[in-house]
């Protein structure tokens, strides 16, 4: 499900994403008068923007934001009618203004963070959020949406610190069908996917018409493996919301992960079709190509991606994937090396761990023992050894003439197959015989 930064304001009208309007909000008195400024002209302001009239709010207050103005209503007033007009940099100065003059507004300083946070400056957005949690005089419903928005800011980089966010927020107000999908979220940064699918479950029924929260939903259970209560959960949203491409990604990508892309084409070849831009929709088609047997349609997607992200190590992994199923495994080499290089960009360990052993195969193919080694010496913490990269590592060590490692791994490698590789067996002993023979 994918979060932006205060998304619990973002998807609602602009004017809805701010404080409550001027002169609505005891967060600044009433009557505090205008020691500079016409109270009639504030008033007339105020009246506009209570009538979404934000320009002519913005064209009667301007006169009166002059640096000798000592009333920070003044400021807030402008800041949130410029924040409507989505005039980001003079809202943000207009409110900054205001909390100069009054610290404790805490409307102000939650303003200031929500813009923040939509500008993409999470630090600053932080500092003013929570700067208005700390105001004693805070109101309760202004401390709920302060602790809300810093669940959403802190949910990707720290999601205990936003899972305690959002249980501050609850303190405040009652829990809402968005802090329950957030709930879930949290679970599912934090790697807990058995709690994820339960916080969904909850977040599903309050919201059973979520799009978001049926993605999250079906993306948990099929991690665990919960393919059929998944399926459930898709054919529930689509049922809805009929062709939403969101789910319909989701249903095919899933298919693909249970080995079915024959099911999985016909619906990523109808959504490249209409979003030819998307790149997880045109990823998912190269991999249902590649999967369902015919990576000559797969190559010249993946061809095609590498030229805009020629730094993904997810598509050199797969482009090189297809590229060996199509026998040119010296074209695949390069890629898979250019790819384990980089080890900190892979999704998770299992993913390095299947780039590496797919070097170490093309290497083999292409007679390059030592990069066999490299790659199996990658791949060896990563994932348990098998009969197939054991076999790998003893004909790389025969090449090179390391006689007692190749020896000794072809012995394993014999205790290992069990019958199930029968060539290989048979060359393994044909080799042992050999390398043992003694003079």
């Amino acid at each position: 499900m994918k979060i932006l930064a205060a998304a619990l304001l973002l998807s609602l009208p602009v004017a809805a994403q701010m404080e409550m309007p001027p002169g609505t909000t005891s967060a600044v008195p009433q009557d505090q008068a205008a020691p500079s400024a016409s109270q009639a002209t504030l008033a007339k302001a105020e009246d506009a923007i209570a009538n979404g009239k934000y320009a002519d709010a913005v064209t009667l207050l301007t006169p009166l934001a002059t640096e000798s103005q000592t009333n920070a209503r003044v400021f807030y007033d402008l800041g949130f009618a410029q924040d409507a007009l989505n005039h980001d940099a003079e809202a943000a100065a207009a409110y900054t203004k205001s909390i100069a003059l009054k610290s404790d507004d805490a409307g102000a300083h939650v303003s200031l963070g929500l813009l923040y946070a939509r500008m993409g400056e999470t630090t600053k957005a932080e500092d003013q959020l929570r700067s208005a949690t700390k105001i004693e005089t805070a109101e309760k419903d202004l401390l709920a949406r302060a602790w809300r928005a810093l669940a959403e800011l802190d949910l990707k980089s720290n999601p205990t610190m936003a899972r305690n966010d959002l249980l501050s927020a609850l303190k405040y107000s009652p829990e809402t069908p968005d802090d329950a999908a957030t709930a879930a979220e949290i679970a599912e940064a934090m790697g807990d996917d058995d709690a994820a699918s339960q916080a969904y479950a909850h977040a599903s029924k309050l919201n059973p018409a979520s799009v978001d929260v049926a993605l999250g939903y079906a993306r948990t259970l099929t991690r665990q493996k919960k393919f059929t209560q998944s399926e459930q959960v898709l054919t529930s949203a689509l049922a809805q919301h009929p062709g939403n491409h969101a789910l319909l990604a989701e249903r095919a990508s899933e298919q693909l992960l249970q080995g079915k892309p024959e099911t999985a084409l016909p619906a990523l070849q109808s959504l490249h079709a209409d979003e030819p831009e998307n790149v997880a929709v045109t990823m998912l088609l190269a991999r249902a190509y590649s999967a369902s047997g015919a990576p000559e349609k797969a190559e010249p997607i993946y061809t095609a991606l590498l030229k805009t992200s020629p730094n993904d190590v997810t598509l050199m992994t797969e482009a090189a994937d297809t590229l060996i199923r199509l026998r040119r495994s010296p074209e695949a080499e390069p890629l898979l090396q250019k790819a384990v290089s980089q080890p900190d960009k892979f999704p998770s360990k299992a993913a390095l761990a299947q780039a590496a052993g797919e070097l170490a195969f093309a290497a083999s193919s292409n007679k390059d023992a030592a990069t066999v080694l490299k790659a199996l010496a990658i791949r060896e913490p990563l994932a348990p050894s098998s009969a197939p990269f054991t076999f790998l590592a003893a004909s790389a060590h025969d090449t090179l003439h390391h006689t007692k490692q190749a020896v000794d791994a072809y012995r394993q490698f014999l205790s290992q197959s069990g019958g199930k590789y029968p060539d290989q067996e048979w060359q393994a002993q044909q080799r042992l015989q050999i390398l043992t023979r003694t003079k």
